[in-house]
């Protein structure tokens, strides 16, 4: 039997909000880069699973079958993670392009 397309994994829940007298910036820089970071470290570990399934399946210890799920996965993980990116920057430029 071949492996199955791992599940995508739950959503971590958001941070409580800050007291009345705090502000909503303080601290959310870093789990903002952590989230992203880890986000990218994810998809550079499917990438790197499905070189290696390549590989394997290239020397005949693996089967072709499941280094096609794993390249398919890190296909789909890498153009999510480029959408994303585009809608970032789009994002970004709408705001630089407002006038106040």
């Amino acid at each position: 039997m071949t492996a199955l397309i791992a599940p995508i994994p739950p959503i971590a829940p958001l941070p409580a909000a800050p007291a009345a007298g705090g502000t909503a910036a303080a601290g959310t820089g870093d789990s903002f880069s952590s989230s992203i970071s880890n986000a990218l470290d994810q998809v550079q570990q499917s990438q790197n699973t499905a070189s290696t399934a390549e590989a394997q399946a290239a020397a005949g210890q693996g089967s072709v079958t499941d280094a096609m799920i794993d390249a398919t996965q890190a296909s789909l993980d890498t153009q999510v993670t480029v959408a994303l990116l585009d809608k970032g920057v789009s994002a970004f430029t709408d705001i630089m392009n407002m006038t106040f």
